[in-house]
């Protein structure tokens, strides 16, 4: 009798049959399976091993493009000190928040970050991260100062402390990334081999080390594999602590809200509410009561502030006569666009005759936010790359996305040596940031006319026609917007 392992191997499709780019791929390193290979039965390098390995050597290429920031220098007084002469952040394009936040936010000195401040003009100023994100920090901080002793025994080295914070801090975002490979592995299915596309994205190789995003990712990846587990409750839990490190993953409950009013499993959707809610309150309510104008800090920022270089604001502020980068009117018309997209993808989710599937619906959400929001940082990216492989796995598409977005960050280093140190203009980083928005809206637009059936949807296809991450919101549909041609009852949808 058949294994469930056996079964799940035999209906393994191979991206090379469908995909140019991997087939070309394919080809290069010796070509498509024979007749009478047999899939599934290598013992130890397993695609779980192969995608992992390939995780770690990108992860070490995104290790060395930022390695030139952590290079110090020896004083007089025989103290290392951090070298970032002659620009080098930029012109190396090895900036990172890491390295400067550790002097920048008290990290470098013993004491809860929270608890630490600084004056700016007027401005009292403190840790402007969402609470795990300090705490994350804080620990990071902690092994490199019991750390640091031993490495500054050694003769002749020239690490400042920065640097081996940094190094503490890649590990530690560098474990989280792997665990992302390690559940999309299980979350493509009989797709798995598009993981490659996760496990080797040019985003990995530039911002794996930007910023402390990594840690979000895993949560919301590890979310959507709660669900497929049939675990709404433990998806929640993950949602919960993934916003106390980032915002965004929040927003992987719309998606489950739209399937559980389709499949009238709202009494999961809500589960999972409540567990996200208890979590993030457990991790914030503690900070909120002590240290108020610390935990309030992350709103205040980004309140206040203006658009992020590489936004659809800052394009229109650098080639507008009359400038628009104005805080209040950004956080007005930032906050009404969000809004209706999701409002826009929550009636389509409702209305479209195929039942979406859950990275369909999370993509979407994600995409809209990143393209509609004042602030996109360039690493905010990654967040995109899990959702963007599980919604609409085209390599010829996704693949050429990912190296334009990643060329962003050196293009944008480049700028921000300004003119008078033979920087890039505007213009440049304009034209790479246009192109890199429409490659988004051209996956947005494909996955739109995936779900409504103008193109073959090839996870479903490789899925028997289900959903693969529905899970605990079931197959089928007991309520939808669409119009019916009979009579006003309602039937039932198969999410086919």
């Amino acid at each position: 009798m058949m294994s469930m392992g056996q079964k799940v191997t035999r209906g393994r499709v191979s991206p090379a049959d469908t995909e140019p780019v991997a087939h070309d791929f394919i080809n290069a390193i010796g070509g498509p399976l024979g007749r009478f290979a047999q899939v599934g039965t290598q013992r130890f390098w397993t695609p779980l091993r192969v995608l992992i390995t390939t995780s770690l050597v990108f992860l070490a290429v995104g290790f060395l493009t930022k390695a030139n920031c952590i290079q110090g220098g020896r004083g007089e007084d025989g103290v290392i000190a951090l070298n970032w002469s002659g620009n080098r952040q930029y012109t190396s394009a090895c900036y990172n928040d890491i390295v400067p936040l550790y002097g920048g936010r008290g990290l470098d000195s013993p004491g809860f970050p929270y608890a630490y401040s600084w004056q700016e003009g007027d401005l009292t100023r403190y840790m402007e991260y969402p609470v795990l994100g300090g705490i994350f920090q804080w620990i990071a901080a902690i092994i490199t100062r019991f750390l640091y002793p031993v490495v500054d025994i050694l003769p002749f080295h020239s690490l400042p402390e920065a640097g081996l914070y940094f190094i503490v801090t890649a590990l530690g975002l560098a474990f989280f990334w792997v665990l992302v490979i390690r559940m999309m592995v299980e979350l493509t299915g009989n797709r798995v081999w598009d993981t490659v596309l996760v496990a080797a994205s040019p985003l990995v190789a530039v911002h794996a080390f930007t910023n402390w995003d990594t840690p979000s990712i895993a949560a919301a990846v590890g979310a959507l594999l709660a669900v497929k587990r049939g675990n709404p409750v433990w998806a929640g839990v993950l949602i919960g602590l993934g916003t106390a490190f980032k915002l965004w993953p929040l927003y992987l409950l719309g998606a489950f809200l739209v399937l559980g009013v389709r499949s009238g499993k709202l009494k999961e959707f809500f589960s999972m509410m409540g567990a996200a809610v208890i979590v993030w309150l457990v991790i914030n309510v503690p900070v909120i009561i002590t240290y108020p104008e610390a935990w309030y800090e992350f709103i205040r920022l980004n309140e206040t502030r203006g658009a992020e270089w590489t936004t659809i604001y800052q394009i229109l502020d650098r080639n507008l006569a009359a400038p628009i980068n104005n805080p209040g009117v950004l956080n007005t018309l930032s906050f009404l666009f969000f809004a209706g997209a999701c409002l826009a993808i929550a009636v389509f989710g409702l209305r479209v005759q195929r039942r979406p599937r859950v990275a369909e619906l999370a993509f979407l959400i994600v995409a809209a936010f990143l393209l509609l929001n004042k602030v996109w940082s360039p690493q905010y990216s990654l967040w995109l790359v899990p959702l963007a492989v599980l919604a609409l796995p085209h390599w010829r598409l996704l693949f050429p996305w990912m190296v334009v977005d990643a060329m962003v960050w050196p293009i944008l280093m480049w700028h921000m040596l300004g003119t008078e140190n033979m920087g890039l203009p505007g213009g440049v980083l304009d034209i790479v940031l246009i192109v890199r928005g429409g490659f988004i809206v051209a996956m947005v637009v494909l996955v739109i006319r995936q779900m409504l059936g103008r193109i073959p949807d090839p996870v479903l296809d490789a899925h028997g026609g289900r959903d693969p991450l529905a899970g605990a919101f079931g197959d089928t549909d007991t309520f939808t917007l669409t119009a019916k041609r009979s009579t006003g009852a309602s039937t039932s949808v198969e999410g086919s």
